[in-house]
């Protein structure tokens, strides 16, 4: 379907359309009247009075009044431009009733009115009489088509006038039923309900597109099927869907969005030559060129990443981004130094500056000490313009102690931190993890229990308590519901199944601990996960697969702690 643009004659409409909620049918103000000309001398006099009172009205902001006045007049000289006059500032007052009154005359003295037909259709269409508005669309369409040809057009672009989708959808769908079935009419439903988030819909109305358009319908209707298959999250079948013709089309919003999906799919190697077809055609693309340098630069390609985000760089609005993909950069290729400067200029912005700040942080702590990282971090906090930058340099801080295991310095940076906001949820969620670590449990529990007050179903939270109670506590009971709520929230969180399966292994389910356990391994193989399943393991008699498991992490995490720790608590593996 074309993109449709706002056509001239629809300028009028579209000005009245903002200016006021164009529907009518309930009354508003109670009925007045401007005036009856046989209280005056002559239909002169009364023509000359009711357009000077509604000047006056108009002159005091008052366009309800003024409408009633004009329409007065028009019923008397049979006059459209006074009816049409009387439409207008009734929408503008937002007067339901009185639009109605207008229009009605209106059409009755000017049948033909295209601009009056519109203004109805739209009446029609807000008040829900969908049924009136797609006849009203019919009349408009043929009037437009007798003059350009372009009446499909000019009635979609008259429904995108309507901020409510679901309604110009709703009209557009009994138009559709009633006048046209063809390929263009069904594309252009299916934007509508794309644009009102019917996405069942808009695939069923691109489906029907596909099997009587022509080649560049097809094309089209393909492109808005898949639209709604992603929106559906059915995003295999949506790239699925785009794949045979994303390669031949020359429509570039029509390959972005294929790129895009297999950024989605994780199939982010073939969605880079794609991204760099685009950049070409579209060198000024800020979008483009930053996803193309984050592509780059995410598969280690330091040399093509590098000048597209040194452009990036020079973009208002996206220098502080490019200043954290430079540090990345630099980081990478093993330039330190350079690494912290480049973070340094993103250490202030929204986007990334918790990450940038650590990052100045552990490099400076990797390359001149901790106590250079940690003046860094004072001196920047002297010099912090708000509350919120204060409380990300010392969140920084405290997980700075708290990676060197100096957590009693890691919570009195924390504490500093709440002292500015006491419900900062980072800071209380950081200084539970370092009071745990100190094994002060109550304290921990505290603070994890403040945060599902303010974040109820947050399955983070969820978990790290259920966790902390199933590992150091015999609160089972209380642990359990906290973890399966968590997975609730989310059932593919391979931490939140270790969780489970460590929980019911605590609670003596030994089946559906292993079973738990084994998911989250398949999912997430790492030491902490692998320590729990090799334990349960071994206590169902399961030695051998225990033993087996253990050796082989142990060759890849020789000095893991939890994995040396099950080794010798379970003699013999």
């Amino acid at each position: 379907m074309q993109n449709f643009q706002l056509p001239r004659r629809l300028a009028k409409v579209a000005l009245a359309v903002l200016a006021g909620s164009l529907a009518w049918g309930s009354p508003s103000f109670a009925e007045q009247q401007a005036g009856n000309v046989a209280t005056f001398s002559s239909p002169l006099s009364y023509r000359i009075y009711n357009i000077l009172a509604a000047e006056m009205y108009l002159r005091d902001g008052k366009p309800g009044q003024a409408a009633l006045h004009y329409l007065a007049v028009a019923q008397q000289d049979s006059d459209p431009k006074l009816a049409q006059k009387a439409a207008e500032l009734a929408i503008n007052a937002q007067d339901n009733q009185l639009v109605g009154r207008a229009l009605d005359h209106w059409l009755k003295l000017e049948p033909a009115s295209a601009e009056a037909l519109q203004y109805r259709a739209l009446s029609n269409l807000r008040a829900e009489r969908y049924d009136e508005a797609a006849k009203d669309l019919v009349m408009i369409r043929k009037d437009v088509e007798q003059r350009d040809g372009r009446g499909l057009e000019f009635i979609v672009s008259l429904l995108a006038l309507e901020p409510q989708g679901g309604k110009s959808y709703e009209t557009f769908k009994r138009y559709v039923d009633t006048a046209d079935k063809s390929a263009p009419a069904q594309l252009a439903l299916a934007s509508l309900a794309l644009g009102a988030e019917k996405f069942t819909e808009a695939l069923q109305a691109a489906e029907t597109a596909k099997q009587s358009g022509n080649k560049e319908q097809k094309a089209q209707a393909t492109h808005l099927a898949s639209k709604a298959l992603l929106a559906l999250n059915r995003l295999d079948e949506a790239v699925k869907e785009l794949e045979p013709v994303a390669a031949s089309s020359k429509n570039s919003n029509l390959k972005l969005d294929y790129a895009r999906m297999l950024i989605l799919s994780d199939r982010r190697k073939e969605a880079t030559p794609l991204y760099k077809q685009l950049y070409n055609s579209q060198p000024d693309n800020t979008d483009i060129l930053y996803t193309l340098g984050l592509l780059h630069l995410e598969q280690k390609e330091f040399a093509f990443a590098e000048p597209l985000i040194k452009k990036l760089q020079q973009v208002p609005g996206r220098a502080e981004d490019a200043n954290y993909f430079m540090g990345q950069l630099q980081e990478g290729l093993k330039h330190p130094k350079e690494a912290i400067a480049a973070y340094k200029g993103a250490v202030r912005h929204n986007n990334f500056g918790l990450e940038a700040t650590s990052r100045v942080a552990s490099l400076l702590e990797e390359t001149e000490g901790a106590e250079a990282a940690r003046q860094w971090l004072q001196d920047e906090a002297k010099s912090a313009s708000s509350d919120s930058h204060k409380i990300q340099l010392l969140l920084v801080e405290g997980q700075l102690w708290h990676d060197k295991k100096q957590y009693q310095d890691a919570i009195a940076s924390f504490d500093k931190a709440l002292a500015i906001k006491a419900d900062d949820f980072d800071v209380l969620y950081s200084r539970s993890l370092s009071r745990e670590k100190m094994g002060d449990f109550a304290a921990a529990e505290t603070d994890l229990r403040t945060l599902l007050t303010l974040q109820p179903d947050n399955a983070t939270v969820l978990n790290a308590l259920g966790y902390m109670l199933a590992t150091n506590t015999d609160r089972f009971a209380e642990a359990e519901p906290l973890i399966r709520k968590a997975l609730e929230l989310r059932p593919t969180d391979a931490a939140i199944m270790d969780s489970m399966g460590w929980v019911a292994f605590r609670m003596g389910k030994q089946d559906e601990a292993e079973s738990w356990l084994r998911k989250a391994f398949n999912q997430l193989p790492d030491p902490e996960v692998a320590s729990h399943l090799v334990e349960v393991l071994s206590v169902a008699g399961k030695s051998a697969e225990a033993k087996t498991l253990l050796q082989d992490m142990l060759g890849k995490f020789p000095d893991d702690p939890l994995l040396l720790k099950v080794k010798e608590k379970l003699v013999g593996l």
